[in-house]
């Protein structure tokens, strides 16, 4: 087994993560060791040779990454154990995003929600800041509004974690959509695999010209997309949000919040009636909170 690897630039790791929530089964893999240290992009293969191919497809699709890569020869294990030296349980609260092969060993306590995520899927496992930021989010705003009636709306789902992550968290109405039909499919695959009921969220092959025709409004809507598409769909999120609900912004760069804040809230302050506005940083990922009040 080959372990490829190579630097990436910040700017790089969204629509990495993004392409790669795309494929259902992917060898690759994002992995940033913390603050103030590089990003890498790291993928398995059988052979150096279907490494070499691999990665000159990704550079076809990002012309941006180095030309060249590391690599070194794995001994005695296969890529999935590979990932598991870099996927870590993580929890805010009482929500726990577990790795699966964690299911017999790892104590979640009683009454708390828990998702479960296959190695093999490590873009959808919650493991980016940006996704992160916007679990954080929902939960804070669950604390003063009860799950039950609360609708939730991921735009752009991805692997669907954050969607399904409201409904083990208790809420009854939550739904998603993304433009790549395969995100849909992941989805739905990830929402058996943690045996969670249909009757609780639905997946919509949409974007977001036509996704919240599809979902309608909601108290809280996640948007965890690059800034430049959250600027220019900016009036379909805005007019999303219910009257007490909450527009969470996310997959923006530290350098990039100020922009994004004022831009979305003074859009906010021509289409409601009051808008309070926030915003908070994660490493180098930070994401912008509009609030209907």
């Amino acid at each position: 087994m080959i372990e490829l690897r190579a630097p990436i630039h910040e700017d790089l790791v969204q629509p990495l993560e993004d392409f790669f929530c795309e494929l259902t089964r992917s060898s690759w893999m994002l992995f940033h060791e913390g603050p103030g240290k590089p990003n890498f992009v790291m993928g398995y293969f059988d052979t150096q040779e279907q490494a070499e191919e691999a990665w000159g497809f990704l550079r076809k699709k990002f012309k941006h990454l180095p030309e060249t890569f590391d690599s070194i020869q794995l001994e005695d294990k296969d890529w999935k154990e590979a990932y598991k030296e870099h996927l870590k349980p993580w929890n805010y609260e009482n929500l726990h995003w577990v790795p699966s092969w964690m299911r017999e060993t790892y104590p979640v306590p009683a009454g708390d929600a828990v998702i479960w995520f296959d190695a093999g899927l490590a873009f959808g496992t919650g493991d980016h800041p940006t996704t992160r930021l916007c679990i954080i989010r929902l939960i804070d705003f669950l604390k003063n509004h009860p799950a039950a009636t609360t609708k939730v709306v991921d735009a752009g789902c991805g692997s669907g974690i954050l969607g399904l992550s409201a409904v083990q968290l208790g809420c009854q109405s939550v739904a998603g959509f993304d433009r790549d039909p395969e995100s849909v499919r992941v989805s739905e695959n990830n929402r058996v695999e943690n045996n969670i009921s249909d009757k609780n969220i639905s997946f919509y092959h949409a974007g977001l010209e036509e996704g919240f025709k599809l979902t309608g409004t909601a108290d809280v809507v996640l948007a965890n997309i690059i800034s430049d598409v959250l600027c220019i769909y900016a009036d379909e999120l805005i007019q999303s949000i219910k009257p007490g609900g909450i527009l969470v912004l996310s997959g923006i760069l530290n350098k990039e919040q100020e922009t994004v804040r004022d831009f979305f809230y003074a859009k906010c302050q021509e289409s409601w009636e009051k808008v309070e506005v926030d915003g908070r940083m994660m490493g180098e990922w930070s994401d912008v909170v509009l609030f209907r009040i």
